[in-house]
């Protein structure tokens, strides 16, 4: 009943989204990697076509993004090759469709362990996060490989659930270990490494498991000790399938690349030392995040660990609810402690437990398993993380304090935000006694609860579906005046003036961790438009005149680059696309002058 519901939320708010798709560094990169498979033809190695980038920080930042594994590029090569005309948007696509499957596959999980209601509310939680609509927006692997990650574990709770209940389980159980290892390979072959956090949070697990049943009254060991035991029931030989098959499908890549380029392929995995002293404020990340389900999580976290700790033998909710809590656990650790990791797709993998959790909170609330009571401490708590998640100055006013720089509006925002506290507890020790010995009100305020979270939970993602990427914009509409122009009279070079200082306005600086490529936001685009050209890159206007005299595309990008009219007249050039003043401006050669020759 639940599963049309879910692959429309699944679809339509990714689908609205997408709409509004940006490139967001180092997104084009990724994209030029895809026009090497779908264009150059280098399926298994695409570090050539960094060859022709002339510019060093984007030639090295591509370089590092053709070194990652490349299932992602791949995917997004099929789609380039069938829209027909190399259309950009198609190297979207499988972060999109990632993104639809991460919502199906969260439902999956809830259903399989608390029934479909509760996995209609955590995947309604997913299809709606800010985070997973962002991430549909760009063309990057993260959420294709979180999508291999949690279809792995998918596989290996549904191979746990029928170990636990079913009499004869090997010949399923061994299927789903193959499944898993699939989806496991995939992981590995999209992001370097990030598919080993499966297996720590397998492990975990497995640990829990062991140990919860060697607690069981009617646990009887095996004479011949755990390790045998578990070879014995099948533990070890369907570990041994899944990780092989994800080896067979990892390894053949890897291990070309290596005899190519020796360690160098693992070089993206290391950052400077600056980037290892780079603080990460975990809980700060969390309610970013998870605004809304963060109270919520974090309550359903300590229920699950508090039953998985005092349960005597394990049922489905127990196991599952242990499962969401590991995973949670290992996603926040590996988080603070790999700094260099790919903290977009570790996010992301972290925010899925916490919607488990906080749809198993409101299932326990809707089935009176939780006291209304407790919404004393969730409702003001919900609230004043959605107020601090919206609040600039808020945020501003909390780190100032901890870093001892308290000014006059750092009391004033602490002070309110102290007041909304005292009013939220009054507020709500009011609501309980006007609740109390009373299950129709009791009713009342769950359900204004409940609407209160799905309101603002669909009402932060609707708000990231709005465009507001002005680069993006320019950029696409330069694309559509080259291709117009093109099929009038077709280009035959393409030259890009670039002086070494230019950059967008989004662009990173050198060095930094939170956007270290260049870009190759502009190149990727002239790509798509003309992936037959070769781009002449250019650091100066006068360069200009040693070129050929045909028909050319000129385009001025950055702040640096000026034409005057006097050499614009020179070179027979007219403007097609005045985009943002001194930023990107192209030209091309005039009409008058084609009639002329």
């Amino acid at each position: 009943m639940f599963f049309p519901l879910v692959v429309l939320a699944a679809i339509l708010p990714g689908l609205a989204a997408m709409r509004s798709w940006d490139l967001t560094v180092p997104g084009p990169l990724w994209g030029l990697r895809a026009m090497a498979v779908a264009v150059d033809g280098m399926f298994v190695d695409q570090t050539g076509a960094c060859d022709a980038i002339k510019p060093e920080r984007e030639s090295a930042g591509y370089r590092s993004v053709a070194f990652q594994p490349p299932l992602y590029p791949w995917l997004a090569a099929v789609g380039l090759t069938l829209s027909g005309d190399c259309d950009p948007l198609a190297c979207v696509l499988p972060s999109y469709a990632a993104g639809a499957a991460i919502v199906m596959l969260v439902y999956l999980h809830g259903r399989l362990w608390r029934g479909g209601g509760m996995g209609f509310t955590a995947a309604l939680l997913m299809a709606f996060s800010p985070s997973l609509l962002l991430r549909e927006q760009e063309m990057t692997p993260h959420l294709l490989a979180t999508a291999g990650a949690l279809a792995a574990l998918y596989a290996y709770a549904a191979r746990t659930r029928i170990a636990a209940e079913s009499a004869d389980p090997r010949g399923r159980s061994l299927l789903w270990s193959a499944a898993g290892g699939v989806a496991l390979g995939a992981s590995l072959l999209t992001v370097e490494a990030f598919g080993l956090i499966v297996v720590a949070a397998i492990g975990l697990h497995q640990v829990y498991v062991r140990v919860s049943a060697s607690a069981d009254p009617s646990y009887r060991p095996s004479p011949t000790g755990g390790r045998h035991a578990w070879i014995r029931d099948g533990g070890a030989i369907d570990a041994a399938l899944a990780l092989g098959v994800a080896t067979a499908i990892a390894a053949p890549w890897h291990l070309s690349m290596f005899l190519t380029h020796g360690w160098s392929l693992f070089a993206p995995l290391t950052l400077p030392a600056s980037g290892w002293a780079d603080s990460y404020n975990l809980a700060a990340r969390i309610l970013e995040l998870a605004p809304v389900a963060a109270p919520l999580a974090v309550f359903g976290a300590a229920r699950a660990v508090r039953t998985a700790l005092i349960a005597e033998s394990d049922d489905r909710e127990t196991i599952g609810g242990s499962l969401w809590a590991a995973w949670a656990g290992v996603a926040a650790l590996t988080l603070s402690l790999w700094t260099t990791g790919p903290r977009q797709a570790l996010e992301i993998f972290l925010l899925i437990p916490l919607n488990l959790l906080a749809a198993a909170t409101v299932a326990d609330l809707v089935n009176r398993r939780v006291s209304v009571r407790a919404l004393i401490g969730l409702a003001p708590a919900a609230a004043l993380c959605l107020a601090w998640w919206s609040s600039k100055d808020l945020r501003s006013a909390l780190d100032d304090l901890l870093a001892g720089r308290a000014s006059a509006a750092t009391t004033l925002s602490l002070h309110m935000t102290f007041d909304l506290i005292v009013v939220s507890i009054i507020l709500g020790r009011g609501v309980e006694r006007w609740a109390r010995n009373r299950d129709d009100r009791q009713r009342q305020v769950l359900a204004t609860f409940l609407l209160a979270t799905l309101v603002a939970t669909v009402g932060l993602g609707v708000r990231e579906m709005v465009f507001r990427h002005s680069e993006t914009s320019d950029l696409l509409m330069l694309r559509t005046m080259i291709l117009r122009r093109n099929r009038e009279r077709p280009f035959n070079h393409i030259a890009v003036v670039s002086p070494p200082s230019s950059r967008f306005e989004s662009d990173g600086e050198p060095g930094s961790l939170t956007a270290p490529y260049p870009g190759g936001r502009l190149r990727f685009i002239l790509r798509t438009a003309l992936p037959a050209l070769p781009q002449i890159d250019l650091t100066d206007v006068d360069e200009l005149l040693t070129l050929p005299d045909e028909q050319r595309l000129v385009v001025l990008y950055g702040a640096g680059s000026r034409l005057s009219y006097s050499l614009q007249s020179r070179l027979g050039l007219e403007a097609i696309h005045p985009g943002r003043t001194g930023i990107l401006d192209a030209y091309a050669t005039a009409s008058s002058r084609v009639a002329r020759r």
